[in-house]
């Protein structure tokens, strides 16, 4: 017995017709009476009664239908999860994205997609700083991570792999986006409305750093670079991540440095500039675990790359 056997007395038994029952399958109408008659021959039992105009089913067809339809129906949506998931359309991801993330449109039209296009996609969005999501990646903590990188990366246009450090996988990376550096101050800072700043007009300034941050600079390059233009940078607060650095600097405990690039959209409330002579290049790029490949991943590196093109 095999399954066409089954699915030829599944259509025969709701069209009470072996002709239509043909035009529905696709096939001849002797097809079908062969296959019906086969099937009935191994199960040695009449399935149909042949009446003048139509078929009708015996009581042992009877008995057989309803769970054939289950059967068959099941069968099919066990088909149809196979190709989703086949194309990454189903299944779970895990992404992990920082604050810095939350202000760039393509994270949001990414997500949007996804779920527009893969509605029986489980997404489980984790907030994870650049610094821990390697980590994260490697343990399979995430799939996939909206990462930010300074210059000290390397990275170079499209994608390409970035090699691990202690205990952190080696990530391929899809660049979605390079910046450069600003300062970020309320609107109504004596500077906010210059169309860029020099570093040096900043001496006097109180900043507010994310020590750890692997875009914005840390304690390290923001002494490097504020030595370089002739001063030591006056710290006043340490936060743990950029949305609490913008928070504190729209209250007014000082100004910070951040990404500056054409499609990150900051607060209304703050006006960031452009620093001039300040060579500083970032990138904003999607990672995952090198050679790690999973229909629902590879879905969205291609969401991803359609709206980064």
């Amino acid at each position: 017995m095999e399954l066409r056997h089954l699915r030829y007395f599944v259509a025969a038994a709701e069209e009470e017709h072996f002709g239509r029952a043909s035009n529905r399958l696709h096939v001849t109408r002797p097809a079908v009476s062969q296959m019906i008659a086969d099937l009935e021959d191994e199960l040695g039992t009449p399935l149909f009664e042949r009446l003048a105009q139509r078929v009708r089913l015996t009581a042992a067809g009877k008995a057989m239908l309803p769970p054939l339809q289950a059967l068959l129906n099941d069968l099919g949506q066990a088909v149809a999860l196979a190709r989703r998931v086949g194309a990454g359309k189903s299944g779970t991801l895990v992404i992990g994205y920082g604050s810095l993330t939350l202000l760039h449109p393509i994270f949001r039209a990414a997500i949007k997609l996804l779920h527009e296009r893969a509605p029986d996609l489980s997404l489980s969005l984790v907030e994870l700083p650049t610094s821990l999501q390697r980590k994260a990646l490697a343990d399979g903590r995430i799939h996939a991570g909206f990462m930010h990188f300074g210059p000290e990366s390397g990275l170079t246009k499209g994608r390409r792999p970035l090699m691990p450090d202690t205990e952190e996988a080696a990530l391929d990376l899809l660049r979605i986006q390079t910046g450069a550096l600003g300062v970020v101050m309320p609107n109504d800072h004596p500077l906010a409305k210059r169309k860029s700043v020099d570093l040096a007009e900043l001496a006097s300034e109180p900043f507010v750093v994310v020590p750890n941050s692997s875009v914005s600079p840390g304690y390290g390059p923001l002494y490097a670079l504020c030595q370089q233009a002739g001063f030591q940078p006056r710290i006043v607060q340490e936060v743990n991540t950029i949305a609490a650095q913008l928070n504190l600097v729209s209250v007014g405990m000082g100004i910070g440095l951040t990404v500056t690039g054409k499609n990150f959209i900051y607060p209304q409330t703050m006006a960031v500039i452009p620093l001039k002579g300040v060579k500083y290049t970032t990138t904003f790029a999607l990672g995952w675990v090198k050679g790690r490949s999973d229909p629902a991943l590879d879905y969205l590196v291609d969401v991803v790359g359609e709206l980064a093109a």
